[in-house]
């Protein structure tokens, strides 16, 4: 049985064929530059597509649309360092316990 763990799978030169047969009004180039912002933005490939799949059922719009919905910069994830949390626990258990009374 094949490992689930890694679908959805990226399909980006198919959602672009889909996209030109669906949206010939559409530059096929532009939306492959709006994707790799999208990327870079943190859309996760299941996200993209649904949201890609949505500006193809619409027609008012546009690629460039896909990016508002993009996260600011500051909202995105970031990887927290390893430990912190424990670090942070042991100082705030260490300041509680100061018993030292200057």
């Amino acid at each position: 049985m094949d490992d689930v763990s890694d679908v959805p799978r990226p399909a980006t030169s198919q959602l672009l064929a889909l996209a030109a047969v669906a949206r010939p009004d559409w530059s096929t180039d532009h939306l492959r530059d709006v994707i790799a912002q999208a990327r870079y933005a943190d859309f996760t490939w299941g996200r993209l597509l649904v949201a890609v799949a949505q500006l193809i059922a619409d027609p008012e719009a546009e690629p460039p649309d896909l990016l508002a919905g993009a996260p600011e910069a500051w909202r995105r994830r970031r990887q927290p360092i390893p430990d912190t949390a424990q670090r942070g626990a042991a100082a705030a258990r260490a300041a509680l316990h100061n018993t030292d009374t200057d």
